[in-house]
């Protein structure tokens, strides 16, 4: 019920975005929103988090892992309605997967298999503090090391889980030789669905350049609404058999780096 919930809460989300968008692209000239949109390629690195929805080892035999080099692929279109408020939407490659850690008496062994998904993300920023300055080099010319803005950011989006391409799971850790043996066997991952959402929110640093937006850097975590994925797990520990189920929802911490480019210059005005 409370996935239901959700799911319906980012339904709403999307149209109310939708409708704020359009009206802003209605009733604005074109010259207008065209001087206000930006291109924004995006890339960083993120850590990918999964569930274990059911074990039967104890708390200290098993435990869920994760691990922050999964890379994040975008291209946004970002436009400025209002001074302190903008909205972004656009299509990005994200990873869908599940990282687990079995501890026997003396080894530790971990797995992690990540697949890709495919997101559109619709996001609205809003900005807390601008032209923050750091570092003055020349008291004549005003010049700083470095200037940004500070924003919160946070939206939904909607996971297509296309592929089954699944990487390779990576086997770490040792199985402890005759002392502390620990065998896993991963069966093949179980699609529930291959369409679902997210929500997200963190904070942004907008960095600037001569009044211009240069470096973008955001920091944002991103919950998935509903189960993916799910695969099985059996292991044994001192010959002592096991049972646990990963899932994944494409849930995910990232950082992430882009540059806005923006698409149509102001025209000086004619005398």
């Amino acid at each position: 019920m409370d996935i239901k919930i959700m799911e319906l809460s980012s339904t709403k989300t999307f149209a109310i975005a939708k409708v704020l968008v359009l009206y802003f692209i209605t009733f604005m000239p074109i010259e207008s929103i065209a001087q206000l949109v930006y291109l924004k390629p995006t890339g960083g690195i993120q850590a990918v988090f999964s569930d274990i929805t059911y074990g039967t080892s104890t708390n200290s035999n098993l435990s869920k892992g994760w691990n922050p080099s999964d890379d994040y692929w975008g291209l946004l279109i970002q436009y400025n309605f209002i001074p302190k408020w903008r909205v972004s939407t656009g299509i990005c490659e994200s990873d869908i997967g599940w990282i687990y850690k079995i501890k026997g008496n003396r080894y530790t062994v971990g797995s992690g298999t990540y697949a890709p998904i495919i997101q559109f993300p619709l996001n609205i920023d809003y900005m807390l503090r601008d032209n923050i300055r750091i570092g003055r080099l020349d008291k004549v010319d005003y010049r700083y090391l470095m200037i940004f803005n500070v924003y919160l950011t946070g939206g939904a989006s909607f996971n297509w889980f296309k592929f089954d391409n699944y990487g390779a799971g990576s086997l770490s850790g040792g199985t402890g030789g005759f002392q502390n043996p620990i065998e896993i066997d991963e069966k093949l991952p179980n699609v529930l669905h291959r369409r679902g959402a997210s929500i997200q929110a963190g904070i942004g640093f907008q960095f600037k350049s001569h009044d211009k937006d240069r470096l973008d850097i955001q920091l944002v975590y991103s919950q998935g609404l509903r189960k993916l994925v799910t695969v099985d797990v059996d292991y044994t520990i001192n010959q002592t058999a096991y049972f646990l189920q990963m899932a994944a929802r494409g849930s995910a911490f990232r950082i992430t780096a882009s540059y806005p480019i923006r698409l149509s210059k102001h025209r000086k005005s004619e005398e």
